[in-house]
């Protein structure tokens, strides 16, 4: 297994991992900052920023940043190919559980399927015949330093209880069997979207500002 993810992967396990787990990924994005680490950020369809820490394999480490404003609006119910462990670095992030069953008489959504080209940057939103409908099964609030996890196929929404600036550091492992899948209109069509890479200076600014507010040196959002 990769040494970095294993590293991030325990600290963020331990109960008291806050600080820890801080100092790792605030010297990870000091280095994209400065540029010793070379990575873009991508503007993600969901409304926040992406700064993908590592891609090995079957796992992932990705930074994720949520700015109040570009995410509104934006809370798509849906599920992962991959087991996730996100943990919180500053504000507040909820995390909504959702059921979702079939419902072929009165359906509220169709089930669209997600294929990712990452080299490219682009996802093949596909339709599939399953319509269903949803309900909360319950929403938890993690604040700086609290950890929560989702097992591959499990619906869920993220928002921002406070409207407030949030970072979170999300640990991915890729498991056989579940698609990425996103619940949209009950007559919705294909569709392809691409995603938006940040440049050079815009990564290093949103890297350099994360990393300070991290360490409690910084107020302002990316």
């Amino acid at each position: 297994m990769n040494e970095l993810f294993t590293t991030l992967d325990r600290a963020a396990g331990r109960t008291a991992a806050g600080p820890g787990l801080d100092g790792l990924v605030g010297g990870l994005l000091a280095q994209v900052a400065d540029g010793r680490r070379v990575l873009r950020a991508v503007d993600h369809p969901l409304g926040f920023y992406c700064l993908p820490v590592l891609r090995e394999g079957v796992l992932g480490v990705c930074v994720h940043v949520f700015d109040p404003i570009r995410a509104a609006g934006r809370r798509e119910i849906h599920c992962h190919s991959w087991e996730l462990k996100s943990s919180v670095l500053y504000g507040r992030v909820g995390n909504l559980r959702v059921g979702v069953f079939d419902e072929a008489a009165r359906p509220s959504h169709r089930a669209f399927e997600v294929y990712s080209d990452a080299a490219a940057g682009v996802d093949e939103v596909r339709p599939t015949p399953r319509l269903v409908r949803w309900e909360p099964l319950g929403e938890e609030v993690s604040g700086r330093g609290e950890t929560y996890t989702l097992a591959a196929g499990e619906f869920h929404a993220t928002a921002l209880p406070d409207d407030e600036p949030a970072a979170t550091v999300v640990l991915g492992r890729t498991v056989p069997g579940p698609v990425d899948v996103v619940l949209g209109p009950v007559d919705g069509g294909a569709r392809r979207v691409v995603r938006r890479l940040c440049d050079a200076d815009r990564t290093a600014r949103i890297a350099g500002e994360v990393a300070r507010r991290i360490g409690g040196r910084d107020d302002s959002g990316p």
